[in-house]
């Protein structure tokens, strides 16, 4: 017996009509609202000293930008902070200086940068690797700085918060300190992923005995080069940190900007959410378990209706958290990072089992249920096709506009000639 398929006819009282297109607009204002309601609450670098240091006032020196006063036990006591980009956020650098002109106490005062890699860093140690260093050093991680590896950008941005303030306090003092230019950095994982990007966005350029195999090169590569060697699968976490204005520097993270680009390319050019389809790792990740379990469970037809309303209210909420804290972290509760490196917090924990054992049974499980950043990039393909089709219906309005004017100028002219 055929069961009958619930019509998609959606009756709505008149409440809900009234109500339904409010929503939407309602919603980005509260996003607006929530942005600048975290801008205007930004504390100066002396307010975290104060909160940090548990002591009512830190006073900013006049002429330096990054040397500061309090009072402590045994008097007043001079610290140099400075704030500067790690990967997911900035992060507060302090130290003092001794007599010796060498770098003293050196903490991690605050930070919004993604806490696994903030973790890593401080298990390694690697604030001692700055002690002791002279304020004039170059203190640049790989020339006279050790740095912790599956951490670089983290480790970037300390060494160059320290760096600021410690160049500033010698040239205060007399001193040269040595300064060496930010290298370009060109690896192996860049070359590579743009080998990646290129095959994907030239796939039907391809000669067909390759495209045959087109997806699982694609895959392969995405797996190990965005997955588990560079660590880089985007999230609502690193997307946000952008539109904060937490953006790394090209030259130590040219990965960050390709990986970007192509994805502004899919949408814009191709009309094509690029990334999901084809350059998540998590995504390829979840078509393997799937194939391998062969199982297709259907989702039912209320899941299917209301799974898209689910993810929306995902991802707003997400990026509320994010907005009002202006801490990209605070909501990303996607489990990429802690797939591919084991560095997990929270919820996450929990999350990843459960999203690898519902993609032997469902396939994308994750993307098509819980995944913020996809239907972000979903709601950009759709206005960038809505605004495709605005723009041609408006062009060929324009055009019957012409062709019409013309007809009736033909009308009259033929009249004018009859009349003669």
């Amino acid at each position: 017996m055929k069961t009958r398929k619930p019509s998609s006819v959606k009756y709505l009282t008149l409440w809900q009509r009234c109500v339904t297109p409010l929503i939407k607009p309602f919603a980005i204002l509260l996003l607006l609202v929530a942005w600048w309601v975290g801008y205007s609450q930004q504390v100066g670098i002396n307010h975290v000293l104060a909160r940090y240091l548990n002591v009512v006032t830190v006073t900013k020196n006049d002429g330096q930008e990054h040397q500061f006063t309090y009072s402590g036990v045994t008097g007043s006591v001079t610290t140099y902070a400075a704030s500067a980009n790690g990967y997911g956020g900035p992060l507060v650098m302090a130290f003092e200086i001794d007599n010796n002109q060498r770098i003293r106490n050196a903490i991690l005062v605050d930070h919004i940068d993604t806490a696994g890699y903030v973790v890593n860093v401080l298990n390694q140690r690697f604030l001692d690797r700055i002690n002791g260093k002279t304020i004039s050093d170059t203190l640049r991680n790989g020339f006279d700085i050790d740095g912790v590896s599956g951490a670089t950008l983290t480790v970037e941005g300390m060494t160059e918060a320290v760096r600021k303030a410690a160049h500033e306090a010698a040239l205060q003092r007399g001193l040269s300190p040595k300064v060496e230019a930010t290298p370009w950095r060109f690896q192996w994982t860049d070359a590579l992923l743009t080998l990646l990007v290129l095959m994907v966005l030239f796939e039907r350029q391809m000669p067909a005995t390759l495209r045959k195999y087109h997806i699982m090169f694609v895959g392969a590569l995405s797996v190990v080069v965005i997955g588990f060697w560079a660590n880089m699968a985007l999230s609502i976490a690193s997307v946000s940190s952008l539109i904060l204005g937490y953006w790394p520097d090209p030259r130590q993270n040219l990965s960050l900007y390709i990986l970007l680009l192509s994805v502004l390319i899919g949408i814009i050019w191709l009309g094509k959410n690029l990334y999901c389809s084809q350059l998540c790792p998590f995504h390829h990740i979840q078509r393997w378990l799937h194939k391998l379990g062969k199982n297709n469970i259907g989702l039912s037809y209320w899941i299917n209706n209301h799974a898209i309303m689910v993810v929306n209210v995902l991802l707003w909420s997400a990026l509320m958290l994010i907005f009002i804290t202006r801490n990209p972290a605070v909501a990303s509760y996607e489990p990429f990072s802690m797939l591919f490196s084991l560095d997990g917090v929270g919820v996450q924990w929990y999350l990843l089992p459960l999203a690898l054992f519902g993609s032997f049974f469902i396939k994308d499980y994750w993307c098509r249920l819980f995944c913020p950043l996809g239907r972000g990039l979903n709601l950009l393909v759709e206005k960038r096709q809505q605004t495709r089709q605005w723009w041609r219906s408006r062009a060929k309005r324009k055009v019957i506009k012409v062709q019409s004017a013309k007809s009736q100028v033909t009308l009259q002219q033929s009249n004018i000639e009859r009349d003669k």
